[in-house]
């Protein structure tokens, strides 16, 4: 028998051997969760129930619970006899390590020892290991109160064991990447004062003091904020060693050489020549410099999806400037860095003796450094990715916005749109009332993206390659991923001097499929849950539709597909939404685990027939559904049969042969679909 394997840290998923395993629907995989979490000892009835439904348990729920236990025992196929039934409950059988929570349990107490004994090395590699087993948050796709209770004990032990390494490596000397992984233990768990203090360590071993007093102000807004609480002793001991550090000489002062101040930082030389098309964009930006040179100031603000090429219309820019001999101080915000205050101001024009404990005096330290720059001739500060850039940040650029009426200033910023956040909203309305210029990246024609391809592989496209641009969406990034991802699975090859691939328009390389995902990372965990059981549904859907397969109502979804219809996923379709494009559904719908795809479908089917939605929409989901053939299916084909084979007739046959080969069918609707079947052979 293969080995039955189960994951609860991320979603609840179980496998046979290689194969996966289709739990079914949210109450069966959360019956499934609690067996699993308590595997090879009976759970009562009375558990599960409570579990499932907490203190209002329906007056069906015992049988509720036979059924998704008789359900199990057939997903399970082989491995079904390790679900067993007795007097005292219910019982899973797991081998040892199959539950990857028992695993990561194991092995976070298997680095006690080393750690106890000097082996740190020995420690990390063990932590690492069981660190390495989540793949999100636990329980991801089950509630209920045990999967609830469960979840916050794992979260607790999973931050335990990233503080535990973090010492560990830290004592060790770091390394480089310390920084950058307490920086993320930072951001998702602001509240643990732990972490704040061993980014404040690393950051002042590596020369960075005034970053490490950053997070300290930070951690206190923080904890101030959200608890009514001071730092604790911990946090304010360590700043005050960091303090003192740097109030001390580390070596004998040297004459100072007298220099002139405030250059502005140079940014890296821009890849120029990878800019395809934007050539109306670009001559604006054009214009905008040369009437910087007579000292006409201006404030434009660059949007689009992500990968839609807004940093490289900037670089393309920023080379013009220079070309023109116009100061430029460029600045690129990080998603990591926005818990700094003024951090991507202070890179880009080059200042780091600004006060951190009052974001007001720093703001005007700011504005007063611009206006000695401008004092000396026109300057041009951009600013990089501002949707991640920190409050102190977004004031000082509305302010500088506000200055550019009396200085011989360009201020460039570029923002994907970010549904829910107000304060980029205000700064973009703000570009509008000051009469600045506002430009919206929308996707490259076709010809465009031919370009790119070609680029990208180093040879002119074919006719082969070039079919292909749809599936860019006109979106440079997805342009690029495509063909690098064909050209690593060995798919394009060069005849007669042009790139060629083989016929396979219908597939696309993992990469691009991921890239696009990730794309989609600023939505909120629940829109991006709402748009994948959408995709299912096909490029268009209805609200109640999608409401009927997550099993939430249509005004809990409203929000969450409101917020896609912000950031440009989705469009209105009359009655309906749809996907502003299909390489985004189907990225989506390739992010459901395979083995949950058919049950999924079938759920999809009779959301649509009980919405009235098209027979050929409905034949669709049954055929992408579970091969077995139950009451409703059989019931639906009698009252659709006819109207089917009319608008699909190859539909039609098929489930029509489908539900005959079932043995437990009626007499009376045996004999409708045996005629609807002659008639379609016919």
């Amino acid at each position: 028998m293969r080995r039955l394997r189960v994951t609860v840290l991320g979603p609840v998923r179980a496998w046979n051997g290689p194969v996966e395993i289709d739990l079914g629907p949210a109450r069966r995989r959360a019956l499934f969760a609690m067996l699993a979490a308590n595997a090879n000892r009976p759970v009562a009835r009375a558990e599960l129930i409570r579990a499932l439904w907490g203190e209002s348990a329906p007056s069906t729920a015992a049988g509720n619970i036979y059924t998704y236990v008789s359900g199990l025992r057939r997903s399970l196929g082989p491995a079904g006899g390790m679900l067993r039934s007795g007097r005292a409950g219910y019982t899973l059988r797991l081998e040892p390590g199959a539950l990857d929570a028992d695993r990561f349990e194991a092995l976070c107490e298997a680095a006690v020892e080393p750690a106890a004994t000097g082996r740190s090395g020995q420690a990390v590699a063990l932590l690492d290991e069981a660190l390495a087993l989540w793949q999100g948050e636990a329980y991801a796709n089950v509630t209920g109160l045990f999967a609830d209770l469960d979840r916050h004990r794992l979260t607790e032990l999973r931050i335990a064991a990233a503080e535990r390494r973090a010492r560990l490596v830290l004592t060790g000397g770091g390394d480089d990447a310390l920084i950058a992984d307490l920086t993320a233990l930072v951001r998702d768990h602001p509240l643990h004062e732990p972490f704040h203090e061993l980014l404040m360590c690393a950051l002042h071993r590596a020369g960075r003091g005034t970053e490490a007093l950053d997070v300290f102000h930070a951690a206190r807004r923080v904890l101030v904020g959200e608890l009514g609480v001071e730092p604790g002793p911990a946090l304010r001991e360590l700043q005050s060693r960091i303090l003192a550090a740097a109030a001390a000489p580390a070596v004998p002062a040297e004459p100072a050489v007298p220099v002139t101040p405030a250059a502005v930082a140079a940014p890296a030389v821009p890849r120029w020549g990878r800019l395809v098309g934007r050539d109306g964009e670009l001559a604006l930006l054009r214009g905008l410099l040369a009437a910087l040179g007579e000292g006409r100031s201006a404030i434009v603000w660059i949007e689009g999806e992500p990968g839609i090429g807004k940093s490289a219309l900037l670089d393309a820019a920023l080379h013009e400037a220079r070309a023109l001999g116009h100061p430029v101080a460029r600045g690129s915000a990080e998603e990591l860095s926005s818990r700094f205050p003024l951090h991507v101001m202070r890179r880009a024009l080059r200042l780091e003796d600004v006060p951190h404990d009052d974001p007001a005096t720093a703001v005007d330290r700011v504005l007063d450094h611009v206006r000695r720059l401008t004092a000396e001739g026109p300057l041009v500060l951009a600013v990089d990715h501002l949707q991640w850039a920190d409050e102190a940040s977004l004031l000082a650029w509305e302010r500088l916005a506000a200055l550019t009426r009396w200085l011989p200033l360009l201020l460039v910023a570029t923002a994907r749109p970010e549904p829910g956040r107000r304060d980029l909203a205000r700064l973009r309305r703000g570009v509008s009332t000051r009469d600045g210029h506002l430009i919206r990246l929308t996707p490259l024609p076709p010809s465009d993206i031919e370009q790119i391809f070609g680029r990208t592989v180093g040879v002119p496209p074919g006719a082969t390659l070039r079919s292909l641009a749809p599936l860019a969406a006109g979106n440079p990034l997805y342009a690029r991923e495509l063909v690098t991802g064909l050209v690593a699975e060995d798919g394009v090859r060069v005849v007669d001097g042009l790139a060629e691939v083989a016929a396979r328009a219908d597939e696309m390389p993992r990469s691009l499929l991921d890239t696009v995902r990730a794309s989609l990372d600023h939505l909120s965990p629940g829109a991006r849950e709402a748009l994948r059981y959408a995709a299912l549904l096909g490029d268009a859907f209805a609200v109640a539709e999608v409401a009927a397969v997550t099993g939430r109502t249509p005004f809990d979804l409203m929000a969450d597909l409101e917020e896609a219809v912000t950031a440009d996923v989705l469009v209105d379709a009359g009655s309906e939404l749809a996907f502003r494009q299909p390489v985004l559904r189907r990225a989506l719908a390739g992010s459901i685990p395979a083995a949950l795809r058919p049950t999924l479908h079938r759920h999809a089917a009779q959301a649509l027939a009980d919405n009235g939605g098209p027979v050929t929409r409905v034949a669709d989901h049954l055929l992408a559904g579970p091969p077995e053939v139950d009451e409703w299916l059989v019931g639906w084909l009698v009252a659709h049969g006819a109207e089917l084979s009319r608008q699909a007739p190859e539909a039609a046959r098929e489930l029509v042969r489908r539900a005959l080969a079932s043995h437990r069918l009626p007499p009376a609707q045996r004999a409708t679909l045996a005629a609807l079947l002659d008639g379609l052979d016919r």
